[in-house]
């Protein structure tokens, strides 16, 4: 599987981290791989090794300065291609800088992020320009947060539709007068009319529908998917269409942005935000002064960017004035059923018992064990068919019953698998199974 997810460009850390030439390095793990990025005296950014080639020294302590990295260690220094510069004590002559070099990786800097490609070399794909990267950089908003958990357990949560309107009904995501229900239960402790939305909230879904019809269509880039809520009194439906940038990438129905989330290791990943147009992603920290690259950068609160849960608000849930615990924003009701905080790092998933509303989740896991077939096969993993990036599309809207949900976001070349799961694909319990980097 580690050898699929390396296929795959992805931002390993966010641009403003990097904020000015020759400033401190940074340590950065990906897919349970140690790198050091680093902006040289020009500007331009270098993905290497952490261990120096010399004597496994970590370069994260390192000096960059004058075009380059250098060692403490022995003082070895190279750019940001690799090529040795000096070794002052490599004996004087050019043999050892011209037969050992420090590993390094192609990097793109783009929407506020630093891509990566550590799969083999010369087998990078095409460079996803999405469409907030066409945003002016101090428009740009980007943030992360770290969750000590496998990276597939968030993903799936930006694959389910159905929660949203029982797991955040605290948040005002729906926008129907009257007490907020979860099935039988009804959230009366407080008036309905009473509730406010969060600043900066995204728009709230005009139906208590909690229970969507969820239709799936593969993509050149990987795969969308619609979830499809009846209008009360009405026969129109209330569609939001995500699309999954195979593996990493959700682009939600409601959102200007993507949320990405990158392993870290098989226990730890990162959640990234990221969007144009100055909007904030929501509760995920303090915005701070646009650094010399014009980026806007997020600070998290408790360990750096390392996420902990807030305390439950049990009061609240016995009185019916809270559903969940939580009412300051999405990010601690998804994260107590993700695993976060180390409580359920690699999720086992034999026990579950999939339904229709599933469908985008089960997608994703029959596309990684597909992708793991192909690559043994010789053939590219999903997501890397030939796509422009800049005409992706995710929507949300009320159609008419007999409209084409498709038709809103037509530019993203839908297809549906043939029958119920692509052929040769694993059956819903096979696929139910844990995904490690």
């Amino acid at each position: 599987m580690g050898q699929v997810l390396r296929r795959y460009w992805y931002p390993a850390f966010l641009l403003a981290d990097l904020p000015v030439p020759d400033c401190p390095p940074i340590g950065v793990q990906v897919l349970g791989e140690n790198f050091v990025a680093f902006r040289d005296t020009s500007g331009e950014i270098g993905f290497i090794d952490e261990l120096c080639c010399h004597r496994g020294a970590s370069l994260t302590y390192g000096r960059v300065e004058e075009g380059g990295i250098r060692c403490i260690y022995h003082g070895w220094k190279c750019d940001i291609h690799g090529n040795l510069l000096e070794t002052p004590n490599g004996g004087g002559t050019r043999a050892v800088r011209d037969h050992v070099k420090q590993g390094s990786y192609p990097v793109r800097a783009a929407g506020g992020l630093g891509w990566v490609y550590i799969g083999p070399p010369g087998t990078e794909p095409e460079f996803p320009h999405f469409p907030w990267m066409d945003t002016p950089e101090e428009e740009i908003t980007a943030g992360e947060v770290l969750y000590d958990c496998n990276w597939l357990q968030v993903q799936e949560g930006s694959l389910d539709s159905s929660h949203l309107g029982i797991m955040h009904v605290d948040n005002g995501v729906v926008m129907q007068p009257g007490p907020p229900m979860v099935g039988s239960l009804s959230l009366d402790g407080v008036p309905w009319s009473d509730k406010v939305r969060p600043p900066g909230a995204l728009p709230g879904m005009p139906t208590t529908d909690n229970d969507p019809v969820v239709e799936v269509e593969q993509t050149p880039f990987g795969f969308q998917y619609a979830a499809l809520r009846w209008m009360p009194d009405s026969d129109d439906k209330y569609v939001r269409i995500s699309a999954c940038v195979f593996p990493y990438v959700v682009c939600i129905g409601s959102s200007t942005g993507a949320v990405i989330v990158v392993p870290r290791d098989d226990e730890s990943c990162s959640m990234i935000n990221v969007g144009g147009r100055g909007r904030v992603p929501r509760r995920l920290g303090t915005v701070r002064e646009p650094t010399a690259d014009g980026l806007r950068q997020f600070r998290f609160p408790s360990d750096g960017r390392r996420y902990s849960i807030p305390p439950q608000d049990r009061r609240a849930m016995a009185g019916r004035t809270m559903f969940a615990g939580w009412r300051d924003g999405n990010r601690p009701q998804d994260a107590s059923v993700q695993g976060v905080n180390g409580k359920v790092r690699i999720y086992h998933r034999r026990t579950e018992h999939l339904v229709q509303a599933d469908a985008a989740v089960l997608m994703i896991r029959q596309l990684l064990f597909d992708s793991v077939r192909r690559l043994e096969a010789g053939q590219a993993p999903h997501g890397l068919e030939p796509f422009d990036f800049r005409t992706l599309q995710a929507a949300h809207k009320v159609i008419g019953a007999n409209d084409r949900w498709q038709d809103l976001v037509a530019d993203n070349h839908g297809r549906v698998p043939g029958g119920n799961r692509e052929s040769g694909s694993e059956s819903p319990q096979a696929a139910a199974q844990g995904v490690e980097a």
